[in-house]
């Protein structure tokens, strides 16, 4: 039977606390009307009114920072402070509309000693990859950037981002109500076949990126998903994600877009970009076992970059959560 309780819902599940997009189209319009610094000084009360009402945020922001204190042995985070993680939240959403309107450049990027440069030289010879992301961060400005041309890289890049439309409709609508010219190429991950692969497939070839988040089971697949390991606890990862590494037979790129401070009013984000060692160069046998490497590699540095960027998580849900009812793809790999 279903559990009806809250704790149990699934992320997709959750209801909205504000369920119009006026307050999102207002403040898009005073960001292309007023300085930034104007607009920013709204953040402090939006975030206080999301800490008052609404009670889920608040416990599942402490939860989490919970578990990651309890999995670092009180190295991270400092202290508790759910507030401090919906600040960032509410931070992050007005830096992916500042992305969305064009505001945002590449030399304001922190950019770090790692295979970021392999990853713009593979762009700039007309070879694409697969970007495996996370709600760690704010992703939305990268992709942004990306559709802006302003990712380092001499030519246009696309970008198909795979996400749940529904679950970003209100936010999609009040840009294409801001900005027509915004460009959104997005595939929601519930009509992804056969033919979906290979059109995929074609887009990587043509040396553009597609561009999935790691860290939300599928709304439509609930059961198919990977138990692992993570802050030292277990919780399911969408199987599908790991399944299109392999499927796509592209390189495989982590990416996370971290504030260097998590509360700024006028901030730089680190850039970092880590290359996935896995192989699916193997048998068809071995090809599940591959999966699950993959969904490993991506939760070890998911937990490396929560832990030094403790309040920048934005799963305001019990992650945690685990239903033994589910059958688990790969044996509880």
């Amino acid at each position: 039977m279903k559990n009806n309780n809250e704790d149990q819902l699934h992320w997709s599940e959750e209801k909205e606390v504000i369920k119009t997009n006026r307050p999102l189209v207002l403040l898009l319009s005073l960001m292309k009307k007023l300085p930034a610094a104007f607009v920013f000084v709204l953040i402090y009360p939006i975030s206080f009114f999301y800490f008052i009402f609404s009670k889920r945020a608040r416990d599942e922001g402490s939860n989490y920072q919970k578990i990651l204190r309890s999995y670092t042995g009180g190295v991270s985070p400092k202290r508790i402070s759910p507030f401090l993680q919906i600040l960032s939240f509410t931070l992050c959403v007005m830096e992916k509309m500042e992305g969305w309107l064009g505001n945002y450049k590449y030399n304001k990027l922190v950019v770090h000693d790692d295979d970021l440069n392999e990853l713009q030289e593979q762009l700039e010879q007309g070879k694409g990859a697969l970007l495996i992301c996370s709600h760690l961060g704010n992703m939305e400005l990268m992709r942004s950037l990306a559709s802006f041309g302003e990712d380092g890289v001499n030519r246009t890049v696309g970008v198909t981002a795979v996400i749940e439309v529904n679950a970003t409709e209100q936010f999609n609508r009040t840009l294409n109500q801001i900005n027509p010219n915004v460009n959104f190429q997005v595939l929601d991950p519930s009509l992804i076949g056969p033919d979906t692969i290979i059109t995929l497939q074609e887009r990587i070839d043509n040396g553009g990126l597609v561009v999935i988040t790691g860290d939300r089971t599928s709304a439509r697949s609930r059961m198919r998903v990977i138990r692992e390991k993570f802050l030292g606890r277990e919780a399911d990862f969408p199987y599908g994600v790991f399944v299109l590494g392999m499927l796509l037979n592209a390189p495989i790129y982590y990416v996370f877009g971290l504030r260097t401070k998590t509360a700024t009013l006028f901030p730089r984000y680190n850039m970092f970009v880590e290359k996935s060692v896995v192989d699916f160069n193997c048998t068809r046998f071995e090809r599940n076992e591959r999966i699950m490497e993959l969904c490993r590699e991506f939760v070890q540095k998911l937990e490396k970059y929560c832990i030094k960027f403790p309040y920048q998580w934005y799963n305001f849900y019990n992650f945690w959560l685990c239903n033994e009812e589910m059958e688990v793809d790969g044996a509880n790999a």
